[in-house]
């Protein structure tokens, strides 16, 4: 076969020398990502109206479309750096990369079991582990999403189809102040109205209050609304609270409505024994939302959702057709197509099912163990601090603090001292009308020496005030 006839069709020689190029870069990237800074230079509009450009007629060389994709990489946050302290950040672990090399090189389909059975039993044992984590029983199913919006909003549709399958424009559902935008988005897409996202009030520790949720419960039922779904947070974005689980579990028990859990940022602490102490309750959720791309520092992109009932997730989701009657496969495996909106997705476990295998959980419970110690280790070194005010201890790895007696200008001029060292980015956010910064330890590659330099920046910033 020529080459030059066929171009798409690539030689093995070439194969291999892209790919020689294209790992040469990766390498480089990770192995320099503790040195470079944590944020970007201002991006130019030069470059980016050079990004924009369409595609070619003509082939060109791989060396400068490497170079043009590394550019584009170094201008944006370091978010798998050992300084990314803003969000909550995505992993960048090179056998995850080498998962989805062979996951997209291999090309398998798995929206359904028969085309590839083996490939699914693969994706199906880390889904099985996660129902097994969180004490799920035999009827439970675990899939893989693209992040944990998707997993809310299809957890927030098996809820409506549970209970308001006919009178979506009765139901309610009730999630936090301080939950996840994603949760209001996914109930408006699954034809909830906005007016029906009820708000439950916090504690003054931030946390969902369950006796205001019974309370609205109560209202809506005699108003002749539909609770659908309550849910709760297991490590909100703002602070990594932990809302009482157990309280609110007994709560949907007794209204006979879905209880669903968005344990995105905190649900995989579970692994370790502190985790499973300060999760406790999670068990008795009806769903799930888990983020491997979170706190099994995994790429972005790798959500998880875990449901008690596959019949739930069935009956919200499976649609037969006349075209798909020669895909049927082994009944011992799940359809995919069925517990989900796509029916034509890609083999998105490997990613997740290599690194597990090779590297083993117990390096997984260790680097959390690792982040909760860094954690309880920042926050007494901030609390000694009398010119800085700290929230109470983290339940997770957030700690949130801020100037004390300071105003909002204050507290935006004290991060932007911080994040100028491009040492670490810090991020903000407001609590009760108060802006507050966040320093969200979960990296992989943040360890004792980047805490302990952010606690001398963050202490010179303090002392920096004008």
């Amino acid at each position: 076969m020529d080459d030059d006839t066929f171009p798409l069709e690539t030689t093995g020689e070439a194969m291999r020398g892209y790919a020689e190029r294209a790992v040469e870069l990766l390498v480089r990237h990770l192995d320099d990502m503790s040195e470079r800074p944590a944020s970007h230079d201002p991006v130019s509009q030069d470059f980016i109206a050079a990004l924009l450009a369409p595609p070619p007629e003509r082939a060109r060389e791989l060396e400068p479309l490497l170079n043009r994709v590394r550019r584009a990489a170094e201008a944006a946050y370091e978010s798998a750096g050992p300084g990314y302290l803003a969000y909550i950040p995505g992993g960048g672990m090179f056998s995850a990369a080498l998962g989805d090399f062979l996951a997209v090189g291999l090309n398998r389909y798995t929206g359904r079991a028969g085309p590839a059975p083996a490939c699914v039993a693969l994706e199906e044992s880390v889904l099985r582990w996660m129902c097994d984590l969180f004490d799920m029983p035999d009827s439970a199913q675990g899939l893989l999403t693209t992040g944990g919006s998707l997993a809310n909003l299809i957890a927030v549709v098996a809820a409506r189809t549970r209970h308001a399958e006919d009178r979506a424009d009765r139901a309610t559902i009730y999630v936090g102040e301080h939950a996840h935008g994603s949760m209001r988005k996914a109930a408006r897409t699954a034809g909830i109205a906005a007016t029906r996202v009820r708000r439950v009030s916090s504690s003054p520790d931030l946390r969902m209050d369950p006796h205001d949720l019974r309370r609205q419960l109560d209202e809506d039922r005699r108003a002749g609304f539909v609770p659908a779904c309550i849910s709760a947070a297991a490590g909100t974005t703002n602070t990594g609270t932990i809302d009482p689980l157990e309280e609110i579990a007994e709560v949907a028990a007794e209204a006979g409505v879905w209880f669903h859990i968005d344990a995105a940022y905190g649900g995989f602490f579970r692994l370790t024994s502190r985790g499973r102490a300060r999760l406790a309750g999670i068990e008795r959720a009806d769903s799930i939302t888990l983020d491997p791309h979170k706190s099994l520092f995994m790429p972005f992109g790798t959500g998880a959702l875990v449901v008690r009932s596959n019949i739930d997730l069935r009956r919200a989701f499976a649609e037969d057709a006349d075209y798909l009657q020669d895909l049927r496969g082994d009944s011992s495996l799940p359809d995919f197509d069925a517990l989900c909106p796509e029916l034509t997705r890609e083999w998105r476990g490997l990613r997740l099912w290599l690194p597990l295998h090779l590297h083993g959980v117990t390096a997984f419970r260790a680097q959390l163990d690792e982040k909760l110690d860094l954690a309880e280790t920042a926050h007494a070194a901030l609390s000694r601090d009398p010119r800085i005010e700290v929230m109470g201890p983290p339940d997770l790895t957030v700690i949130s603090f801020r100037l004390a007696g300071a105003g909002a200008s204050a507290q935006r001029d004290f991060l932007a001292r911080i994040n100028a060292s491009r040492r670490v980015l810090l991020s903000s956010t407001r609590l009760g009308g108060d802006t507050w910064l966040r320093l969200a330890i979960l990296s992989l590659r943040t360890h004792a020496d980047r805490v302990t330099e952010a606690l001398s920046i963050i202490r010179d910033a303090a002392g920096a005030q004008g």
